[in-house]
């Protein structure tokens, strides 16, 4: 890739804005636009579902200052979308009409909330947080008063469930299941969230699928479920996870299945273009495939192919890690967990929890809750590379923040 001519990047979340400033921090000269469909200025999402009622703007949440942009030389186009690629001429096709020529196009579109797609749902009072308009619906919401509904108890419901109870607002979390996060994380970590959400005053219940909204005068007041049953409702936030954004990438004829497909360089079959961030699939011949929705693998992947794109080299994948702050609860997870392995809960020194996963008798990941410093090392000891095994783990008197730390003074 030379170091002039033009790079487009679709998307303005976290992996492309990440991307655009990534490429000139890598001495990039030429031509850098940034597409967004929002008209807002590009913003941080995790706080719309931990703070949405305080009054948040795109500039108090911003990505970057929008100087930032004009000091860069990024142009960033709002409110407009990309309607389609012409893979051959390598051309963007863009909703106000402009075909943009790119030399690299960086493919950043990021998901979209599932829908329930039953009757009823679009009665005011019922949410699905994705942007600003959202938390701001949600914000006016939780201030008219009433009892509110999560469905779906992932990262988004919980984090959701928490802010509301905190501003003193009645609320339910139903699930198809009756443990929080239980699709993510191990028994003990979800046993432990959900004791937390009790203590808060929210209960999660396993429930049937929805079956449908009923309304008054425009408005949610309950919910029916499949089974017959019903919960009354003057606010619902529907949290039952995100799908990627593959209807440009289809179009143009590039490969998709959960995410639109790319090799261990992020690059798709076409070589000039590229896709990162949560629209993203990893092709993996040798085993199954991940698609990650998260901050750190977003900005993580912007940064490799910037690297690329600008002739340095790409850096090795790091080690993802996730987290989400549901009220006073910090819950991180380093690494990739999976069914089967194995867990081991370990004594820390404070009032958290902590629980290592093992896979072949070796530390693959760690979820931890309110104990930072164990989630710091490790994350330390996956990145190393070192090799915990679980009966190490296991001994009586196993530090593993002592651990990482004579990992680092091995290697220093």
């Amino acid at each position: 890739m030379t170091r002039s001519g033009c790079i487009a990047i679709v998307g303005a979340g976290h992996a492309g804005v990440q991307a655009a400033a990534s490429l000139r921090e890598g001495g990039y000269r030429g031509h850098i636009e940034l597409v967004s469909a929002e008209h807002y200025l590009p913003y941080h999402r995790p706080p719309l579902s931990k703070r949405f009622g305080q009054p948040l703007s795109d500039v108090s949440i911003a990505l970057r200052p929008a100087s930032f942009y004009e000091a860069q030389a990024i142009g960033l186009q709002r409110g407009t979308t990309a309607v389609g690629i012409d893979v051959a001429d390598q051309r963007l096709r863009l909703s106000n009409g402009r075909r943009l020529a790119y030399d690299h196009l960086i493919l950043a579109t990021g998901a979209r909330n599932r829908r329930l797609d039953v009757a009823g749902e679009e009665l005011a009072g019922i949410v699905s947080i994705r942007n600003l308009a959202d938390a701001q619906r949600l914000r006016e919401g939780a201030g008219a008063g009433g009892e509110a509904v999560v469905i779906g108890a992932g990262y988004l419901g919980l984090e959701a469930a928490a802010a509301l109870r905190g501003a003193g607002v009645p609320v339910r979390v139903v699930a198809r299941r009756s443990l929080p996060l239980a699709h993510a994380v191990t028994s003990d970590t979800a046993r432990c969230l959900a004791g937390f959400l009790k203590g808060l005053g929210i209960e999660v219940s396993g429930r049937a699928a929805v079956a449908g909204f009923d309304g008054q005068a425009g408005a949610i007041r309950r919910v029916r479920f499949e089974d017959g049953t019903v919960e009354a409702a003057d606010l619902v936030v529907i949290g039952i996870g995100a799908a990627p954004d593959l209807e440009l990438a289809a179009s143009a004829g590039l490969d998709t299945a959960e995410g639109i497909l790319v090799d261990r360089d992020l690059l798709t079959a076409q070589p000039s273009i590229s896709a990162i961030g949560d629209c993203a699939e990893p092709r993996c011949p040798a085993g199954p495939v991940r698609r990650l929705e998260s901050v750190h693998n977003a900005t993580s992947q912007a940064r490799r192919v910037a690297a690329r794109l600008t002739g340095r080299g790409m850096p090795p994948p790091e080690t993802p890690w996730f987290w989400s702050d549901i009220g006073d609860l910090r819950l991180r997870i380093a690494g990739l967990a999976a069914e089967g392995d194995a867990a081991l809960t370990i004594r820390t020194p404070g009032p958290g929890l902590a629980v290592l996963c093992f896979r072949n008798g070796l530390l693959v990941a760690a979820e931890t809750i309110n104990e930072n410093g164990i989630h710091v090392a490790a994350r330390k000891i996956l990145d190393s590379g070192a090799s915990l095994t679980i009966d190490e783990a296991s001994c009586a008197g196993f530090d593993i923040t002592r651990y990482a730390m004579k990992l680092r003074r091995a290697a220093a």
